[in-house]
Parts: structure tokens; sequence; C-alpha cells
């Protein structure tokens, strides 16, 4: 089961089908679900990520699949 990429792809619906009013609110409550996969995969590249680490690439993966909508994390600017 892969959650945390199904959670990245349910929080990018979300801001860009619902327009929440406190997007940051929402990653701060749930990133270490959206990131569950993450440190795992880092990992695996030999990496010994923080939590910040797995966090930031978390919104690296995000802003990626915000990319394929023509849009980008800078569109909302709190949750950079």
């Amino acid at each position: 089961m892969h959650t945390g990429s199904r959670l990245r792809q349910l929080f990018v619906t979300l801001l860009l089908f619902c327009e929440p009013s406190r997007p940051h609110h929402l990653w701060a409550e749930f990133r270490p679900n959206i990131c569950d996969d993450l440190s795992h995969r880092l990992r695996t590249m030999g990496l010994n990520p923080t939590d910040e680490d797995v966090y930031d690439y978390g919104l690296f993966l995000l802003d990626n699949l915000l990319k394929e909508s023509g849009r980008t994390l800078r569109d909302w600017p709190v949750m950079l």
C-alpha cells in the first residue's frame, strides 16, 4: 500500500480544487502521514534523513505534482 503517495495526490487535489483557507495547517497536521514512505525512499538512496529532510522532500514532490497541473507551491506562499 502506498499511503504517502496517495495522500500527496489527495493533498494536491485539495489545493487545486477545494481552496483550503489554511493549507499550511493541514500540512503541519498531516505531513507525517503524507510523507510516511519518504524516509525509507531516502535511506535506499544512501541518505540518513532527518524529519525535516523528509518533509522538505515531501514538499518537493507536492510541487512536482502541482506542476503537472500548471501550478506550483509558490501559488500558496504560506506553504513555503
